[in-house]
This record gives C-alpha cells, structure tokens and sequence, in this order.
C-alpha cells in the first residue's frame, strides 16, 4: 500500500521522486564513506516514518521524497569514496605501467589512434583493480568490447580543470569512475571467449561492419558527421567544424539521445505494424531496437536515458497502463541514477534530461498554445515551441557550463534538425544494409552526401555569424534567474488538467508564466550586459593561458583584454578553440582590444583563426617583416612593430625585439623566425613583465632591458638555447613563466635552462604542472594568484599588491 501510495502522489509521483533523488545526491556529493552510512540510517528512519503515517497521504508523500533523497545521497558518496580510495592507490604521477584490463565499452577508433575505455584486472606496479581509465592504442589495433589487453602504457592520474571555463578532465572522469588516462605503447589482445559475452561480439561485428561500410563508400566530410550522428564517435571530425557546431547551437544533434532511439524505434514499430503485430508487438518491436542501439553505441548516458524512457513507454503500452512522456522520463532517472549515481554529474545526461524535460513539460503545452498567436504567425510558432522550451529549461546548464549563448540556435534548429533526421535515415540504413549485403544500400548511402553536404553549409553559415557564441561571463545571478525561470515554466505549463471548465490557467499558474518569461528576459540581459572581468584599480593581470606546447598570454586591465599568441592546433584539436576562448568567454570578454603575434610558429598563431571567429578583434599585431623572415603579419594584415616602439595599450610598455632594418643588429633577427620573435616589456616600476616569445640567448643577449624585471617568460618554452645564463643573471627576476606542454617531444623545459633560472632566485611556475598561471601586476610588484580558490575576483580591501608581494607557489 505504501509503495502504491509513493508512486501515485499527485498522478506524477514518479517525478517527485526523481526530483528528490537527483537533489539528494547534489547534496551527498563529498560526503564520504561515514557520510554514505549515516545517510542509509536516515534513509530507514524516514522510511519507518513514512510506513506509520499511512492516514496523512501529504506527510507520507513527503517522507517518501526524503527516503529517496537520502538514499541518492547515500548511494553517491558512496560511489565517490570508492573512487577517492582508488584514485589514493593509484600513482599520483606519470607512470609507466604493465597493465592488464578487460575492454570496458566499444573502442572509438575514427580518429587516427584508437582509443578504448578499460577496467583494469591486474597491474605492476600496484594499481586499484576497481579503476577504469583510457587509453590510446596502437594503430591498427583489433581490440573490441569484452576483450582482455595486455599492454605496457604511459598512464597519468586525470587533472583537475587546467583553464577557467575549460574541461575538468577530473570531473568529467569521475562521471565514468574513471582515474586516469595514457597511451599503450604495445598491447596484445586477447578476444573475449565464451556465452557470457557472445551478444556483445556480435554487436560489435555488426557496428564494425556498418563503419566499414561507411568509410568505403562516403566521402571523408560525409563520413566525419555520419559516424558520430550513427555511433557517437566523434574522433574524426576537425576542429573547425566542432567549432561551428557549438556556435551554432547543433552539436545536441551528434550527441546520441531522443532524436536517434524515436527515430529508430519508430521504424521498428512501423516494421512490426507492417507484419500484422498488435499493440504489444509494436511495443516489444521499439522497446528491443532501443536496446540493441545501445548496444551498439556503447553506455552513452545521454543515450542509456533515451533507452530507458523508451522501455518504460513500451512496458506501459504493452500492460495497457497510462504514462506519459514527462512520467518516463521521471522513471528512466531513478533507474539510471539508482544503478550508476556518478552519472547524476555527466554533463549529456544532465543536458539530455532537461531538453527533454523543455520539450515535454514547455514545448507540448507551447505547441497547444500557439493556436492563440495570429493566423499568420501560428504555424511558425507551433514549429519554433518545442525548440523554445527545450533551451528554455537548458539555459542555466549553458550559462553555468560553457558561459555562453548560440543566439542563433532556435532558427538552426527549425533549419537542421529535418535534414540531420533524413541523413541519419540515409546514412543508417545505407550502412545496415551495405554491412549485410555489399552494395545493397548504395542509394541509400549515395544520399547521404548531398544531405551531408547541406547539414555542413547550415552549420558554417550559422556558425559563422558575428558573436554566433555570445559570451556571457562566470556570473551567478543569471544562472540563477534561469533555473527560476526553467522551474517556473514547468511549474506554469506541465499540467493541464488545471486547466478550467473554459480551458483558462488558474491564478497561480498564470502568474508563474509571466514570473518565468520576466526571470528568462532578466537572466538574458544581465548575462549579456555584465562586463567582463577586470583587475583592482592600480593593478594589470598576465594570465599564461594552458595550451599545451605553446604559448597564450592574455593581458586584463581596466581598459579591456588582449592577447600575446594563440597557441597550437593539431588535426584534432585547436588551443584557440578548446583553450583561449573558453577562459575569454568565462571572463566575459566580448571583444579583443588586440592580438599580438610574436612571431610565425604554429604552437604560437595555430589558434589565430579560432579566436577571430569567436570574438571580434580591434587591432592586429606582428613583428616586422623581412624578405627572410616574412612573419605572420602579411596573413592577418597585422600592423608591425620593431624594437623601441611604444605599446599603446594598458598597461603601457615597449617593444625591445625586433630591431629595424637599417639597425646592424637586424642581421641576428634574420636567423629564422625564432629569432625575430616580438618581445614585449610591460608595465612599470617593480611590477614590469618581459614577455620573450621564443627568443634564443643571441637574442637576449641584444636586448636592452634593465634588470629587476618582476615577471620573465621564458624563451622558447624553456629550451636549451634560451634563457642564458649572462642574460638571467643580469635580469635576476622575482618569477619565470615556462609556458610547455606535458611530455612534449621536444623535451621542453631543458633541465639546464632551469637550472640557470634557479641560480638567480625566482620562482618557477610551470603549465604543465600547475595549468593556467594567473599574475597581478601593479608598480609596486606581482603576486600569483590562486584562480582555483576564486582569488582573482573575490573582494578585497586593497586595491593593489603590497610592495614586493609574491605569493609561494601553488601546490598542484
């Protein structure tokens, strides 16, 4: 009787129940293994509680609420302290390590390294065997889902967020229960064997044979959107067209979720009608197709919710049982959350939940509404509502994760959503039936390229429009007026059985709509009007942005933000992309008073392109050009510069490096591009920044800088032939910054260099032990500045840095 009561509280008590579920462990979250079990004890008194208030339903209902709440919690910290104790066995740097591990989902293998998610079973050294990490196999590897690898790997524990607004690699990883990540330098595969895995072996035979199937008869740009729109592997796309699917607010559409399992599980019931099956048949027919996509696709969260909500639609069809879509989805929570928690902090799964919440909760009774808009208006209304409500409830996930709007997106949506569904038909079927029958579903797959080549266009015409990903800055009061707002839209639209005898809203109801649509147009204007973030008056901020092997120095005053370089881009990944614009947009940046070029290497203008098309920039900057040493300016028709120019921006310095031509000392600026790199000096008094490039020490020993320099980047990412020892000690500086990437190839920073750095006192900070490096600078000296603990925009009673302040080293 009381389990009949829970589930039938206000005829949705399934989502009441998911609702305190999810809240329970957003609040059990750290709480540890003493935590889970006095959790669990709370659990049974309120359960006991709730059994003796049989005669009071809404004390009853409550208290069933809490029984979940309290079990998520539990069953949370629970999860987390098994992974925290995993992750303290574990080496806690890099390692190499003999592992063997049992392939624990479909390897993705579109990039040019297969890489595969495994369990380990036994290491040396001593490895915890609960763990799961990633690794990067050899080329050509044949290793499938259920196998055994024997391999010899570079493994390194996952790090902690290395850029404001950038990926947490950390988070991300505890969301899978994984601890690290590495590359196998040599695996041997032993294939899965016996009954228990046969079901698996044969999925993977029929998804290898479908991306078989793709990659011999599509084009590579057909292929790079079918393979993630069919399977989720995104590993071949390009930057760029990542890129644009972000700002163009359709990168939900390769994401494996709603969209994929409707669409298949309505062609399987549409099969099953056609061979004469009855209700539970078409039932059984999408419930079965779901799952075997899943199969196939691997334990996707976004995709496993997806499956779930269409398996609990089918049981209830099949029993001839009421439930709607909104019960469902409440149904596919608890089951999901209750048997893997840590997915209750996966970005997808938490993005899939509330779009399809929008949809059902907002879109549905939007669609019903738009009958009221005027006659012309009302069929692009019913169209446009689904989409609205969707971003509607999504929007406080947009503004607190990735600090930006695509203000475009509700048009894209309306654009490519029709013909993203006609390529995944065509590309689907095309692949199923080439992979039976080679040459079968040729027009199928011959489709899918002008269908292709259509969703490409919308996507970089939508993409490419001006501020098509509008930064709206690490601010928490938008945040929290669209949650409002998302909460309050549900509220107002979720039930219409509310609805009068004359089909009007209640008073309540009514006035939640109005709040929502008020709270959504607040939350908006606050996000886009906020400025962006700036240092104490009296102080500048040198912040070495963490690309890898490379460099980005973005410089904040109370004036505005520019940048010094971009970082790297590699075939499958772009620092402007995936670092520089990501801390730009987090900090509220909307445009960039400028962009200097130090010099034309591709670890230090790779991401050029990248940040131009994401934010406007006012002014280029580029060292002189010669007919040796052309420079990157001619490309992104920068103004030039040479040695004694005046930096016109705050904070105000000048160019010591290049010399000009009729200078004799230009002959060592036409070695080669290292050696023509831009140097700039920044700032004043005790708190002046020299920002090398990758000048070597014959350019530092022709540079005419007087010591005491507060803050000194090293040359050349800490190489060899920088940093030399006369040019050191004469400078004799408070801080260096080795801007390198983790075991990088070309064994950057030199252990000598470092060394010479040592000899003179200063403290060296490393991006690649400690990430993103955040300085304030002031005439009376720098300081470090601890980003993590929200030290830069935290309140403070001095306006500047004391005089010769400089904070120790950070831990990492």
């Amino acid at each position: 009787m009381l389990r009949a009561n829970a589930l039938r509280m206000g005829g949705r008590g399934a989502c009441a129940l998911a609702v305190a579920l999810w809240a329970g462990m957003a609040c059990g979250r750290g709480a540890g293994a003493w935590g889970a079990l006095a959790l669990l004890m709370l659990a049974c008194a309120a359960w006991a509680l709730a059994a003796r208030a049989l005669h009071t339903p809404r004390v009853r209902a409550v208290l069933v609420a809490l029984v979940f709440a309290l079990l998520g919690a539990a069953r949370l910290a629970a999860c987390d302290a098994r992974l925290g104790a995993a992750r303290s066995l574990a080496p806690q740097a890099s390692a190499m390590v003999r592992v063997l591990a049992v392939v624990d989902e479909p390897p993705r293998r579109e990039s040019d390294t297969p890489a595969a998610t495994v369990r380990v079973l036994a290491a040396a050294p001593r490895w915890p065997t609960v763990a799961r990490l990633t690794l990067r196999l050899p080329v050509g590897s044949i290793a499938e889902w259920g196998d055994t690898l024997e391999a010899l790997a570079r493994v390194e524990p996952l790090s902690p967020q290395r850029v404001p607004g950038g990926y947490d690699a950390r988070a991300a990883g505890a969301c899978a229960a994984r601890i690290a990540s590495g590359r196998a330098f040599a695996a041997h595969v032993r294939p899965a064997r016996g009954w228990r895995t046969l079901g698996v072996r044969a999925l993977m035979r029929v998804r290898r044979a479908c991306e078989h199937a793709l990659a011999r008869s599509l084009s590579p740009s057909t292929r790079a959107l079918a393979a993630p729109l069919l399977f989720g592997d995104r590993g071949g796309m390009d930057p760029d067209t990542d890129a644009m699917l972000r700002a163009s607010g359709l990168v939900h559409l390769l994401a494996l979720s709603g969209l994929h399992v409707a669409w298949l599980a309505g062609v399987a019931r549409a099969v099953a009608a056609l061979l004469g099956a009855g209700v539970v048949g078409r039932a059984c027919a999408g419930a079965v197709s779901a799952l075997l996509y899943a199969g196939l696709a691997g334990p996707i969260p976004s995709l496993a919710r997806a499956v779930a909500a269409e398996a609990a639609t089918a049981l209830a069809r099949a029993t001839g049982r009421a439930l709607d879509p909104l019960q469902s989805l409440a149904l596919a929570c608890i089951v999901l959350l209750a048997l893997w928690p840590a997915w209750a902090g996966d970005l997808g799964f938490q993005l899939s939940c509330a779009a399809t919440l929008g949809l059902v909760a907002v879109g549905s009774p939007l669609v019903e509404h738009a009958r009221l808009a005027p006659r012309g208006l009302r069929t692009l209304a019913r169209l446009a509502a689904p989409t609205l409500g969707a971003q509607l409830v999504a929007l406080p996930w947009l503004l607190a994760r990735f600090h930006a709007l695509p203000w475009t997106s509700l048009f894209a949506n309306l654009v490519a959503v029709p013909v993203s569904e006609l390529l995944l038909a065509a590309a689907g079927l095309g692949a199923v039936l080439d992979a039976a029958l080679p040459g079968a579903g040729s027009v199928w797959l011959h489709a899918a390229e002008p269908l292709a080549a259509c969703l490409g266009a919308l996507i970089a015409w939508l993409g490419g429009f001006p501020y098509a990903l509008l930064p709206s800055g690490r601010a928490l009061a938008p945040t929290l007026l669209a949650t409002l707002a998302a909460a309050l839209a549900v509220i107002a639209l979720a039930d219409a059985r509310t609805l009068d005898a004359r089909g009007r809203a209640s008073a309540a109801r009514t006035w939640c709509g109005a709040t929502s649509a008020l709270c959504a147009v607040l939350a908006l204007l606050l996000a886009f009007a906020s400025p962006p973030l700036r240092p104490p008056r009296g102080a500048w901020w040198c912040v070495a942005i963490d690309v890898g092997q490379g460099d980005a120095i973005a410089i904040g005053t109370q004036q505005g933000w520019w940048l010094v370089d971009t970082g790297p881009r590699s075939p499958r990944w772009d620092a402007g992309e995936g670092a520089v614009l990501p801390f730009l947009r987090w900090a509220g940046v909307r445009q960039l008073d400028a962009l200097a070029l130090t010099h034309d290497d591709g670890d230090h203008t790779g991401g050029a392109h990248a940040v131009a098309r994401g934010l406007p920039v006012r002014a280029w900057w580029a060292s002189a050009p010669s007919e040796r040493v052309p420079g990157p300016g001619a490309r992104f028709h920068a103004r030039t510069f040479v040695r004694g120019a005046r930096v016109a921006l705050a904070p105000g310095g000048v160019v010591r490096w290049p010399p000009r031509i009729t200078d004799p000392a230009r002959a060592n600026a036409e070695r080669g591009d290292n050696a023509s790199s831009l140097v700039l000096e920044l700032g004043e008094g005790a708190g002046r920044v020299l920002l090398t490039g990758d000048a070597d020490s014959l350019v530092e020993a022709a540079l005419h800088v007087a010591p005491g320099v507060a803050l000194l980047k090293a040359g050349h990412h800490g190489s060899g032939s920088s940093s030399g020892a006369a040019f050191v000690q004469a400078l004799r500086p408070e801080r260096v910054i080795v801007s390198c990437g983790a075991h990088n190839p070309y064994g950057h920073p030199d252990r000598r260099a470092l060394e010479r750095l040592a000899s003179t006192g200063a403290t060296l900070d490393r991006t690649d032990h400690d990430g993103t490096l955040w300085y304030e600078c002031a005439p009376s000296g720098v300081r470090r500045l601890d980003w993590r603990g929200g030290e830069p925009w935290r309140p403070r009673h001095t306006s500047v840095p004391a005089s010769g302040a400089a904070s120790a080293p950070r831990a990492r």
